[in-house]
C-alpha cells in the first residue's frame, strides 16, 4: 500500500544535546532503549532479534493505562546513519503517523536532533 502526506498534519520540535552525534544515533537506533526517549511509553517489544534498528525492524510500543494498554505497530522504514531514522507508527483509533529523527553534527560533542511527525493516510492503488 502506498501513502501520502495527510494535508497540513505536521509537528516539528529539535532539541540540542550535549552528546557527540554517534552517542545520539546509537542511543536512537537501540531498540531496548526506546522507551527512555521516546514519548511516554512503557514498554517496547520486537518483532525479531535485531538489537538496532534497521530497515524493516517491527516493534511494538506499550503504554500502560488503568483498565487497558495503548499499543502502536511500528516499522522502520529508512535508515540512514548515522543521520536519519524513519519508521511508520499505526495506533488503535488514531491515523497512521510516519516519525522520522534527522541527527545534525554541530560540534565533536554536540547534536541537534530534529524530529518530525507526519500523519499520513492510505492512497489507494490506481
Amino acid at each position: 500500500m502506498m501513502f501520502r502526506r495527510a494535508s497540513n498534519r505536521t509537528l516539528s520540535k529539535s532539541i540540542r544535546l550535549a552528546a557527540p552525534p554517534a552517542r545520539v544515533w546509537e542511543l536512537i537506533t537501540t531498540v531496548a532503549s526506546i522507551t527512555e526517549w521516546y514519548d511516554a511509553w512503557d514498554a517496547v517489544e520486537s518483532a525479531g532479534d535485531e538489537e538496532r534498528l534497521q530497515v524493516g525492524t517491527s516493534f511494538r510500543l506499550i503504554r500502560h493505562r488503568v483498565g487497558h494498554d495503548d499499543i502502536a505497530l511500528c516499522r522502520v522504514i529508512s535508515v540512514e546513519a548515522p543521520r536519519r531514522l524513519c519508521w511508520l507508527q499505526y495506533a488503535e483509533n488514531l491515523p497512521t503517523m510516519s516519525v522520522e529523527f534527522d541527527l545534525v553534527h554541530l560540534t565533536e560533542e554536540t547534536t541537534l536532533l530534529n524530529h518530525t511527525r507526519t500523519w499520513v493516510e492510505p492512497q489507494p492503488l490506481s
